[in-house]
């Protein structure tokens, strides 16, 4: 090996100085003109006049937009897909056709994981009716996998929103009673819970967007509902929509309120707690009732042996 003396140090410190700030300065002209096109569409969004450029759009939306746009998917399953986007927290733009691209490429991969797996093992050879089915239901399960991984988020969120939601009135009260609007409590509210309950603070500030724009403060109030899924949420719509027409008081009504949601996430707590019984029985049966049978039988099977053997070999003394 040839050893390597100072000089050549330096100069390989240098190439590879000269190729980092080389790639960095790429990287960092690359950045200036993504921001320009971005600030450039914005412009020309701003003028009304957008162009449509092949390009502009990811190959993943594209083909979510086509898969949507196909007869394989209905008018009736996007709103249901939409409605359970919403309801685990995920918005934006072209949220469906995302979605979709993923659940297709999620059946695709799966089913070619299949299909190389039993071309590897050489399973089911002779059988083909047996790999198509399981390439099959490998398909359908990556198709369905997007899905369940949904509802366990709308499950989640739903969770957080009910822990949140007393607080959440608890502040309103605090607004009503200082004086504040219905629309300015819930604008209070998005705004200032959005550390401890950030789900909370999101649905509020919604609501308080759709209330500046919608005509009604009630439709309003009933997409709030819509979104979040929660039945405890009707109670307070209606006490909102009686103070709003009716003009009654709002900070006895939500203070009430508030507490009986506290009360039904504590007779909740109480359930799961209560269950906690009958949920370890399972565990105790399989892997702590064996262990104390064998510790407490096996003497006595022990000793049943010894005597057995001990008749056994009198009977068989002449």
């Amino acid at each position: 090996m040839i050893p390597l003396n100072m000089s050549h140090t330096a100069e390989i410190w240098v190439l590879v100085t000269a190729v980092t700030a080389t790639l960095l300065a790429g990287l960092y002209r690359w950045r200036i003109a993504e921001r320009d096109r971005l600030q450039r569409l914005r412009l020309d969004g701003f003028r009304g006049a957008v162009p449509v450029r092949a390009g502009g759009t990811r190959w993943y939306r594209q083909l979510g937009s086509s898969i949507a746009a196909s007869p394989f998917i209905g008018t009736v399953e996007q709103e249901r897909l939409l409605k359970l986007l919403v309801s685990a927290g995920i918005k934006g733009r072209g949220i469906l056709s995302n979605f979709i691209a993923m659940k297709v490429c999620g059946a695709v991969i799966l089913a070619g994981l299949v299909w190389i797996g039993l071309e590897l093992g050489h399973l089911l050879t002779s059988a083909m009716i047996f790999r198509l089915a399981g390439i099959g239901a490998a398909f359908m399960l990556g198709w369905r996998l997007p899905d369940f991984v949904l509802c366990h988020m709308i499950k989640r969120r739903r969770l957080r929103l009910e822990q949140g939601m007393p607080d959440a009135l608890d502040l309103m009260v605090i607004c009503a009673e200082a004086g504040l609007s219905l629309n300015q409590s819930v604008e209070t509210v998005g705004r200032e819970l959005r550390r401890s309950h950030k789900d909370v603070a999101e649905e509020f500030a919604t609501t308080s967007a759709e209330m500046r724009v919608l005509s009604e403060f009630g439709d309003a109030l009933d997409n709030l509902v819509e979104r979040t899924g929660l039945p405890d949420l009707r109670s307070l719509v209606a006490t909102l929509k009686q103070s709003l027409k009716f003009g009654t008081p709002l900070a006895e009504s939500l203070r009430t309120i508030a507490a009986e949601m506290r009360a039904t996430r504590q007779a909740r707590y109480e359930q799961r707690a209560a269950r906690l019984p009958v949920l370890l029985a399972i565990p105790m049966l399989l892997f702590i009732l064996p262990c104390l049978l064998m510790v407490v039988g096996t003497p006595v099977i022990l000793r049943l042996i010894e005597v057995f053997r001990a008749i056994h070999v009198s009977a068989g003394a002449p």
